[in-house]
């Protein structure tokens, strides 16, 4: 594996360097960031998904035992 700065160009100017391997390390990093972003929003949109049709199923459930209540107290 070659580096991207050769020991004769850190030893000429090291500051440079470092800040060239800084540089390519902070832009590794803010693509790996973006990437897991985007993979946890996936999976966040799927499980709001999950939730939303469960609530719905709730809801319905909750429709029909308030139409038996209302049902039994008009009886009485």
């Amino acid at each position: 594996m070659k580096l991207p700065v050769s020991f004769e160009q850190f030893k000429k100017s090291p500051i440079a360097a470092i800040a060239f391997i800084l540089v390519i390390v902070v832009g590794y990093l803010y693509v790996d960031n973006k990437a897991v972003h985007s993979q946890q929003l996936e999976e966040h949109k799927i499980r709001i998904e999950k939730l939303e049709a469960e609530e719905q199923e709730m809801e319905n459930k909750l429709e029909k035992i308030n139409e038996k209540l209302l049902e039994c107290l008009s009886i009485n």
